[in-house]
């Protein structure tokens, strides 16, 4: 009897033992991870990604990505070199001016006394940072160090002033190191010398697919070797497809770039860790300044976080699915520039949820002003101005709200902390070390020290 009733013991533990490893097997297959998170899968480059993808290959390359970053040329540059091409910086008494000797972006720095010249530096620029749209930054190569010059071309304003950084007396002139940190958002992933600060072997020429997509050579190995997965069907977990992702691992990517603020990075990683398919946090913890008052300001790059603040987007991750929630690309698609997409294809996005039928309705504004302004939603919801790091920058608040006005946005700025964007509890010794790093990088305030 004993017995029987050790073996029926047995067998139930073994039932149930089943059960879970059957559950926990399901789990691991809802849980699937992308394959190319491995370390033994290698980025390739565009170029092979470009054999079978020409045609999003020829309209991502007009994109701000796509030229975010090339050799300097005439072509590339945005700039204007006329008589007016002349910077003074009034703190250190210095002038810049930028020139063209054949075909070597040049830039100038002198000193005058009366009128002799008692100091000057020329120097030959090798790279130029951003598409155009904004600004145009300039990278010298000193035995394959990189440095930031201290002159920019603010397209928007058509005019060239000292960089974001270098103005009010903190022009480093030509010391500013162009490491890592920078050069990972602003362009493909270049070739590193570990230890140094700001020496690269190679550097690429703007930013590229598998920036997005996550490294590619297992996907180009399998397509080779004629494994194809029909993608209207099944995920092809080769190769990261941000689309089929929900929306919050969406913003993990394009938060790598489109997160401006202070990096800090996770004990024994670096800024090649991130991969497409992880969250941020698991490689780097990135704060920004808050500010009392302030709420209606934001910085270039905060589109996620002034997103998220946005009704729209709240309302969507209550009655939607994980994968449907308002995200970048529910309103961009990454592989054609914005230049190119009209104001109605952003409209078309608000009428899905603001249209006549729907209990929100289309529009409050009398029909004949709304005539006025075109029907243009994105125009009166999403409010173009200028930002509190870049100077002579336009850009669009990605805070979708009614419309504000000016009395509204008037108010007294006082600093509260450091906020960690991507981890509302980051350890204590990485928040001290962010504090530090604002400090030496961005603004010698007393208050981030004192914090």
């Amino acid at each position: 009897m004993k017995i029987k009733i050790a073996l029926l013991i047995i067998g139930s533990y073994l039932f149930l033992m089943g059960i879970s490893c059957q559950q926990q097997s399901e789990k691991v297959a809802t849980e699937k991870k992308y394959l190319n998170l491995s370390d033994s899968v290698h980025y390739i480059g565009m170029q092979n990604c470009r054999q079978c993808h020409e045609n999003i290959y020829q309209t991502f390359i007009q994109t701000g990505m796509g030229q975010s970053f090339e050799k300097a040329s005439k072509k590339k540059s945005s700039g204007k070199f006329d008589e007016h091409a002349l910077v003074y910086d009034k703190f250190n008494n210095f002038y810049y001016k930028p020139f063209w000797s054949q075909d070597s972006l040049k830039i100038m720095e002198f000193r005058l006394s009366g009128k002799d010249t008692i100091h000057k530096r020329i120097q030959t620029i090798q790279y130029i940072v951003g598409s155009g749209q904004h600004t145009n930054s300039h990278i010298f190569n000193a035995g394959n160090y990189l440095y930031q010059a201290p002159l920019t071309f603010y397209t928007q304003k058509g005019k060239w002033d000292l960089p974001p950084g270098f103005e009010n007396g903190s022009n480093t002139r030509f010391s500013r190191i162009i490491g890592l940190e920078c050069l990972s958002c602003h362009n493909a992933y270049p070739q590193f010398i570990e230890g140094s600060e700001n020496k690269f072997t190679e550097v690429p020429q703007g930013i590229d697919c598998e920036r997005c997509h996550g490294p590619g050579s297992l996907h180009v190995k399998e397509k080779k070797e004629g494994k194809i997965i029909d993608i209207k069907k099944d995920i092809d977990y080769t190769i990261v497809n941000p689309g089929k992702m929900p929306t919050e691992m969406q913003f993990q990517i394009c938060q790598r770039c489109h997160l401006q603020g202070n990096a800090v990075l996770k004990e024994g990683h670096s800024f090649y860790d991130f991969r497409p398919g992880m969250k941020l946090s698991d490689v780097m913890y990135v704060f920004m300044p808050e500010y009392a008052g302030a709420e209606k300001e934001f910085i270039m790059a905060s589109h996620v976080e002034r997103l998220k603040m946005s009704k729209c987007y709240l309302q969507t991750q209550k009655n939607s699915n994980p994968k449907d929630g308002l995200s970048c690309i529910s309103c961009h698609n990454p592989h054609i520039s914005v230049k190119k997409t009209q104001n109605e294809a952003f409209n078309t996005i608000c009428q899905k949820c603001h249209s006549p039928s729907s209990q929100n309705n289309i529009c409050t504004l009398d029909l004949e002003k709304r005539k006025s302004k075109n029907n243009n939603c994105v125009g009166c919801h999403m409010a173009k101005s200028g930002t509190i790091d870049i100077p002579h920058v336009i850009s669009t608040d990605h805070y979708i709200r009614k419309p504000e006005n000016k009395e509204q946005l008037a108010s007294i700025k006082k600093f509260i902390r450091l906020r960690c964007i991507n981890e509302p509890n980051p350890p204590k010794i990485e928040t001290a070390k962010a504090y530090i790093n604002y400090y030496e990088k961005f603004s010698p305030n007393s208050a981030f020290l004192d914090s």
